[in-house]
């Protein structure tokens, strides 16, 4: 009877603890949810395109960003501090081959910008892809700005002494 009651225990702190982290995952994805429509709509906005450019092009646009996010989280792993720690250390020979993989990966990066840009330029005139390209930087600056300023804005409301 102890060990029932030691599970249940045991399940009922589990689920105290994991509730907020599975609250916490929800609320950034629905943030994220929020930012890639932001994006949609900035990017549309920008490129001005037809319905029927519309209509070919989000579908390709979407599969690139899926397979582009994939290859940045191979690129670009978030790191403990014991693996980073580890990789301060590596011999000579697993450094070369990090190296290797590295670069490895940057050359698929770069085929698959090179690729989907080739399949861009079949559907949508040159002037269209630029625009979507210049696009995505505008975007990605508003974002950093954006979060800048919301940095700031709680920094400045966090030293401001409040009154009486």
């Amino acid at each position: 009877m102890k060990g029932y009651w030691f599970l249940v225990l045991f399940f009922l702190g589990i689920s105290v603890v994991a509730y907020p982290f599975e609250q916490r995952c929800e609320q950034d994805k629905e943030h994220w949810e929020k930012i890639k429509a932001r994006k949609v709509a900035f990017l549309s906005e920008k490129m001005n395109l037809t319905v029927a450019e519309s209509q070919a092009f989000w579908p390709l646009y979407n599969e690139y960003i899926e397979k582009k996010d994939k290859l940045l989280v191979e690129l670009y792993p978030k790191l403990s501090k014991e693996e980073i720690d580890n990789l301060m250390n590596l011999s000579d020979k697993e450094a070369a081959e990090k190296m290797d993989n590295y670069f490895d990966k940057q050359k698929q990066f770069h085929a698959l910008e090179k690729e989907y840009n080739q399949k861009f330029r079949k559907i949508l005139p040159e002037h269209k892809v630029l625009r979507m390209y210049m696009a995505e930087l505008l975007f990605r600056k508003e974002l950093l700005e954006n979060l800048r300023d919301s940095r700031l804005t709680k920094n400045n409301q966090a030293s401001t002494p409040k009154k009486p």
